[in-house]
């Protein structure tokens, strides 16, 4: 749901051939050349239109109720990179990030346990 530069970096990352990118939010212009080199797929759910104008509601509340329930079944997963950062080494965290040096998601542990 990020779009943007996420969206970019998710063609960049999808796995190839089997690979898949799901957004609903695609804002922006977006190459699709890395998708193609890898073989890889696209959906767009665009969600702003039935928001905005109720036509379409239903078909796309379905779209994400399905989403949801994949979700909760345990059929979706998030890859978390391995190493997790404390707030005083946020700026390492962001280094990461901006280099892609990342496999998955970037955890910021913001208060101690």
């Amino acid at each position: 749901t990020v779009g943007g530069s996420t969206l970019d970096a998710s063609f960049k990352a999808v796995k190839p051939y089997t690979g898949h990118v799901l957004s609903c939010l695609g804002w922006g212009q977006h190459s699709l050349a890395p998708l193609s080199f890898k073989s890889a797929t696209y959906s767009g759910v665009f969600t702003l239109a039935p928001l905005l104008t109720g036509k379409g509601r239903e078909h796309h509340g379905a779209i994400l109720r399905e989403a949801a329930a994949l979700a909760n079944a345990g059929q979706l997963t998030i890859r978390v990179d391995q190493r997790h950062f404390e707030l005083p080494d946020v700026n390492e965290a962001f280094r990461q990030v901006a280099k892609g040096r990342g496999k998955g998601k970037t955890v910021i542990q913001l208060v101690n346990e």
